[in-house]
């Protein structure tokens, strides 16, 4: 139970690292937008919506990533390399995967 634990309070704090650095990074990109993050079983989802009639666009980090050494710069590094907020405005993708590997890439939708 105490490594359940331990990776619980590993993947919310490098979630507030990370989210603290998504929604200022998304509040240059699109000035109003509304951020929301969750955890959802093996992966951390933030959500974005920069409006009414936009599309909602969504960053899906696999926990297993989160649970790196030094996650927090080095998850922030792949996305800033991989262009996540040029991806997601420019299309056509409006979800994303980052994994271990730290390949950004699309997500499918269901």
């Amino acid at each position: 139970m105490e490594g359940r634990e331990h990776q619980s309070q590993r993947v919310a704090q490098v979630a507030k690292e990370i989210g603290a650095v998504l929604r200022r990074q998304a509040r240059k990109r699109w000035e109003t937008v509304r951020t929301a993050d969750r955890n959802q079983g093996n992966r951390h989802v933030w959500r974005f919506k920069t409006g009414p009639e936009q599309a909602e666009r969504f960053l899906h980090v696999t926990h297993e990533a989160m649970m790196e050494t030094d996650a927090g710069p080095t998850l922030i590094a792949q996305l800033k390399t991989g262009r996540l907020f040029e991806r997601l405005t420019r299309g056509p993708e409006t979800s994303l995967l980052l994994s271990r590997g730290g390949r950004l890439e699309a997500y499918p939708v269901n």
